[in-house]
């Protein structure tokens, strides 16, 4: 899987995650980035570029970061034939 970014989760990524694609392989422009977690777990996230920056909002970014601040979450690029993204999410003990 190639590796589009990855963040530590902070509070102020409850809002936006502002990432660089080093995969090159998001699109420009306005579109919703659908991404599994697992084998269950699917998000719909807005996503948004501006120049070669992408930004990451909207109310379900935000539920899903809310549980997971002081994470550590890596997204993933599509591989063939899939219309999603992965990404994993290892959380750090307290």
């Amino acid at each position: 899987m190639e590796q589009i970014d990855a963040v530590n989760l902070v509070a102020n990524h409850v809002h936006r995650w502002r990432l660089r694609d080093r995969s090159g392989t998001l699109p420009a422009g306005r579109i919703v980035l659908t991404v599994r977690e697992d084998e269950n777990q699917w998000w719909r996230f807005e996503c948004r570029s501006e120049g070669d920056m992408h930004y990451i909002t909207g109310t379900e970014w935000s539920r899903f970061v809310q549980p997971r601040i002081d994470a550590r979450l890596t997204l993933y690029a599509q591989q063939d034939g899939e219309n999603f993204h992965r990404m994993k999410v290892i959380m750090r003990g307290n």
